[in-house]
């Protein structure tokens, strides 16, 4: 008699409804399909985002999606029309989260029968209140996917494992001079810390986001689930040992790979129909000559900021590509003053020509992949560092809030791919300062430069991806165990 083939593993994906957790999770999820080509995944996140990534669906009905071999299964967050800070309760975010995500479990136990059982589904979260308790409901084995650098997440967890009083004071110090040391860790000064770490009080605006990071880690050390962090091992060895109760694995950079969408549906839930626009204004202008300007989907940026910003720009006497998105975008946020477009899609550098241009939107990656582009002033947000590391792009640090500052420890100190803007009183960066750092960043400098620098990590990041690389080793393994794990529990 012959023996049956052993289950395919399923991994299910739950992630939030925000756009920088939703792309690095799905193209995680090809990844690990390539890994374990008989693999089946199920893609679950909010239905406010879900709708936004497929635009074209009935409502409230037929909202489950197959799409390129992933299911896409939308979940209630417990805020269908999406979360709204200014309109919901912050109290409330948790508790409904959290109830939303035991009821989404139940269905999920549901409609897997016939389908294998719970044992053969290995759930993947990114961390944002929900995933934990789909886990606990379904009793299935768990990793979560960190989507920020490993330096955090070690800031974190020593956080809320002895190292908090230590953490808040220096990163309260009002003279920005105090550091902390981290077991495993360099030394870090306060303005390289998460911001999280410098909440105290309940009233904090942000407080709701020390909450959550607080239940994870509660999780964490309930369910010791194996990390899989976006970052690569030659970047971050230290931060990659500094948890020693958790198995914390390298598996990035995962960025996009500049081909073909991941599926049809939408990848930036704020895109344009003008994609081809900024690539025809680049074709434009000369190698490494445009400065690219972005702080991603979720800050605001004040009108002094924005001015400061634009005469900045001007004086550097560059080309520059400045993504700023005008008016309000449902989870994100607004510009007070979204700037005036300074050139139209044509303009063709040459004397008499407006110096930059000024759009909604932009395909990042074909921005950064562009050989016009030469540097990338960005808010630090890691999934953008990332994609200018793999890129050989170097960066002008502007962090904001979470991780950024830690993000831009690791692009100035760590990599030396990039340049940290000084912030006057009021929090700003002036003109002067923005164009000292474009300068810096631009200049060749032979093989100690900044340029130079960006690109041997480009080379490093390289290497982790491909194969045989940590990375993809590492992934490999992730794969290959859960796959073993299906055959056991099919026993």
């Amino acid at each position: 008699m012959e023996k049956s083939p052993p289950p395919a593993p399923h991994f299910l994906f739950v992630v939030s409804g925000i756009q920088g957790h939703i792309n690095p999770a799905r193209r995680l999820a090809a990844r690990l399909m390539a890994s374990a080509p008989a693999a089946r995944v199920t893609f679950s996140t909010a239905v406010s985002a879900h709708r936004l990534m497929f635009p074209s669906l009935p409502s409230p009905a037929g909202e489950d999606v197959d799409d390129t071999g992933v299911a896409y299964v939308p979940h209630s967050d417990g805020y269908d029309d999406g979360y709204k800070p200014g309109v919901h309760a912050r109290d409330d975010y948790m508790a409904r989260t959290r109830a939303a995500g035991t009821g989404f479990a139940l269905r999920h136990r549901r409609g897997s029968r016939g389908e294998g059982a719970p044992g053969d589904v290995h759930r993947v979260h990114v961390p944002r209140g929900l995933g934990p308790a789909v886990a606990r409901a379904l009793g299935i084995p768990s990793a979560i996917y960190w989507i920020q650098p490993a330096a955090a997440f070690a800031v974190y967890y020593h956080y809320f494992h002895g190292h908090g009083e230590a953490l808040a004071s220096c990163a309260n110090d009002p003279a920005r001079g105090a550091v902390v040391r981290l077991p495993g860790m360099p030394l870090l000064r306060s303005d390289e810390l998460p911001s999280a770490v410098s909440i105290v009080s309940p009233e904090h605006k942000h407080y709701l986001l020390l909450a959550m990071l607080r239940d994870l880690f509660e999780d964490l050390d309930e369910l010791k689930p194996r990390v899989l962090v976006n970052t690569f091992d030659a970047l971050e060895p230290d931060a990659l040992r500094a948890v020693p109760d958790l198995e914390v694995v390298a598996v990035g950079p995962v960025v996009p790979d500049g081909e073909a969408s991941l599926s049809s549906s939408s990848t930036d839930m704020f895109r344009r129909d003008d994609a081809s626009a900024c690539v025809d204004w680049l074709d434009t202008k000369p190698a490494r000559s445009v400065v690219y300007v972005s702080f991603g989907t979720l800050l605001s940026m004040s009108k002094r900021q924005e001015e400061e910003m634009r005469r900045g720009l001007e004086a550097t006497g560059r080309p520059y590509l400045w993504v700023a998105r005008q008016g309000a975008v449902d989870g994100g946020a607004t510009l007070d003053s979204a700037p005036t477009p300074a050139a139209d899609a044509g303009g063709g550098g040459g004397e008499g020509d407006a110096q930059g241009m000024v759009v909604e939107w932009c395909d990042q990656m074909k921005v950064l992949s562009h050989p016009a582009v030469g540097c990338f002033v960005t808010h630090c947000g890691w999934n953008s560092a990332l994609e200018s590391i793999t890129r050989g792009v170097p960066m002008v640090a502007v962090p904001q809030w979470t991780d950024q500052p830690t993000v831009a420890w690791l692009v100035e100190a760590r990599m030396g791919a990039g340049v940290r803007a000084r912030l006057d009183g009021e929090g700003v960066v002036e003109r002067g300062e923005l164009q000292r750092c474009v300068e810096l960043a631009m200049a060749g400098g032979g093989d100690g430069g900044v340029r130079a620098r960006a690109e041997r990590w480009r080379e490093r990041a390289a290497e982790a991806v491909a194969a045989g690389g940590s990375s993809e080793r590492n992934l490999r393994a992730f794969a290959s165990g859960a796959v073993t794990q299906a055959v056991c529990s099919s026993r």
